[in-house]
C-alpha cells in the first residue's frame, strides 16, 4: 500500500468485532469539498430508506439493513447452489492466502469463505475489502452493526474508496484471489471494461479472479429435457443443480419472456430506469465475453450459470411438453416440427421448496428496493405505486404467479492470470 494517501477512520477490529479508531479503514484520498461531506453526511433517508449520499453514483439500490440482509441472503442462496464461496476447483484443493472482494458491502462473503476454509482445516488466510461505503452503515443499533461486520479471528481489512476513480488504492499482483459479486448495479457499461481490467491487475500470475453476478430483469424457463449429451462434468453440474430443484443453463436453454403481467411491468420499467443509468439489466449475458477478451492477460475462463426457479413450475408438476400457455397445457406443434417429448413429474423436495421461496423473497425485495426509480419511469403516485406493490406481492407469493417459468438466473466465471513467459 505504500505510495497511497490513506488517513484514519473508524473501522473494525478483527480480533474483536467492535468498532475501534484504527488504521485498518483506509480512506483512499484526501477528501475535496464534495468528498467531505460525503464522509460527514455519507447516508440520506429516501421514501423511508437509506441511500448513499452522492447524487453522482448510478448504483439505485439502498444502502440499509434492510438492503444489506437482503443481499446476505442472496449470497448464503447462491453459496448453497454453488456448493461453496469459490467455484474454481483450484481454490478448493489449495485455498487462496490473500484475497481480496470488490464491492464487499459488509463483507458477509468475506465472512463466509473464512468459515468454509477454516471448518477444512485452512487458516492464515486475510482478506481485504474495498467499497464506496462505510462498512455497514450506522443506521440501527451498534449490535445490529457489529453482527454485519467481519470480525472474531478473521484476518480483515477495509478500504473505503470510490471504485469509480481508477486506479485502486491497492497494489498489482497482490492477491490469490479477487472476487467480484453482485457488483452490475454499481458498474455502468461504460466503466465495465476499465473495471474488469482494475480488477485483472490486483491477482497475482497463477491466481484467480472470480465474478458472481445476478440478472435484475427476470425471464421465464419454458419446459425442456436437459441435454443428454453432454461432458462427465457437464453432467455431474446438472445432477447437482437438479438435486436443489434448480437448471443449468446452456445455450440451447429456452427461456423467454414473463408471462406474469406484474413480472412484465417490472421488467419494462427496470429496462427503461437502466437505461438511464448505462446499467445492464442482463449482467450475466456479457460477463463471460468480458472476460474473453482479456485473452492476454487470463487464460482458462469457466463458468457456471444457473436458472433458480421462483416457484414450483406447472410444466414440472404436470410433466408437460413443449411451450406451457396459461391453462398449464402444451402448445400444439405447428408445421413439422417434431413433438417435445413428455417430461417426468417432479414432487419437490421441503429443501428445494425453500430454496425457491427464498430465491422469490430476495427477488421481492429488490423491487421492493428499487421504488424510486421504477416509480419514477412508470409515472405513478405513490398511492399507485403501494397499490400495485401490494397487489404484485400477492400474486407472486400467495397465488402462484411465477409458475409459468420464471425463475432467478445467476452465474459464477473464474479465470486463471497468466504467468509470464520465461
Amino acid at each position: 500500500m505504500t505510495g497511497f494517501p490513506t488517513s484514519r477512520a473508524e473501522s473494525v477490529s478483527s480480533a474483536s468485532g467492535q468498532t475501534t479508531a484504527s488504521s485498518r479503514t483506509i480512506l483512499s484520498t484526501d477528501p475535496s469539498a464534495a468528498d467531505g461531506l460525503f464522509l460527514a453526511r455519507p447516508f440520506v433517508q429516501r421514501n423511508g430508506r437509506t441511500f448513499l449520499n452522492d447524487h453522482t453514483l448510478a448504483y439505485p439500490l439502498p444502502s440499509d439493513l434492510t438492503e444489506l440482509h437482503r443481499q446476505v441472503l442472496r449470497t448464503m442462496l447462491l453459496i448453497q447452489v454453488i456448493g461453496a464461496p469459490v467455484l474454481s476447483p483450484g481454490l478448493i484443493k489449495k485455498p487462496p492466502q490473500r484475497v481480496l472482494e470488490i464491492g464487499c458491502g459488509s463483507g458477509f462473503w468475506s465472512t463466509m469463505c473464512h468459515h468454509y476454509f477454516k471448518s477444512r482445516g485452512h487458516g492464515g488466510i486475510s482478506f481485504t475489502g474495498i467499497d464506496i461505503a462505510p462498512l455497514a452503515p450506522d443506521n440501527s443499533s451498534s449490535t445490529s452493526n457489529d453482527a454485519m461486520k467481519p470480525g472474531g479471528d478473521m484476518q480483515w481489512r477495509f478500504i473505503q474508496h470510490d471504485l469509480r476513480q481508477i486506479p485502486w488504492p491497492v497494489a498489482s499482483d497482490e492477491y490469490d484471489l479477487v472476487m467480484v459479486k453482485d457488483v452490475s448495479y454499481a458498474v455502468t457499461n461504460k466503466l465495465m471494461p476499465a473495471f474488469i481490467e482494475e480488477c485483472v491487475r490486483l491477482v497475482k500470475p497463477g491466481g484467480t479472479l472470480e465474478v458472481w453476478e445476478s440478472d435484475h430483469a427476470i425471464r421465464s424457463l419454458r419446459p425442456h429435457v436437459p441435454t443428454s449429451t453432454v461432458s462427465v462434468e457437464d453432467a455431474e453440474e446438472q445432477a447437482a443443480a437438479a438435486s436443489l430443484g434448480a437448471y443449468v443453463i446452456n445455450p440451447q436453454t429456452p427461456l423467454s419472456v414473463p408471462s406474469n403481467n406484474y413480472i412484465a411491468e417490472y421488467n419494462s420499467w427496470l429496462s427503461r430506469a437502466l437505461e438511464r443509468l448505462d446499467i445492464n439489466p442482463l449482467p450475466c449475458t456479457v460477463i463471460g465475453p468480458t472476460l474473453l477478451q482479456e485473452y492476454e492477460t487470463l487464460g482458462d475462463v469457466r463458468s457456471r450459470r444457473i436458472a433458480l426457479p421462483l416457484s414450483e413450475f406447472r410444466w414440472e408438476k404436470e410433466g408437460i411438453g413443449g411451450v406451457v400457455t396459461t391453462d398449464a397445457k402444451p402448445a400444439e406443434s405447428k408445421g413439422k416440427e417434431p413433438p417435445t417429448p413428455r417430461l417426468e413429474k417432479k414432487t419437490l423436495t421441503p429443501g428445494q421448496i425453500a430454496l425457491r421461496q427464498t430465491a422469490l423473497l430476495t427477488q421481492v425485495q429488490e423491487i421492493q428496493a428499487l421504488e424510486p426509480i421504477l416509480r419514477e419511469v412508470s409515472g405513478k403516485s405513490q398511492d399507485e405505486w403501494d397499490m400495485w406493490l401490494t397487489k404484485m406481492m400477492s400474486d407472486l407469493m400467495d397465488e402462484s404467479g411465477t409458475a409459468l417459468g420464471e425463475c432467478l438466473e445467476f452465474g459464477a466465471w473464474y479465470a486463471k492470470k497468466k504467468k509470464a513467459s520465461a
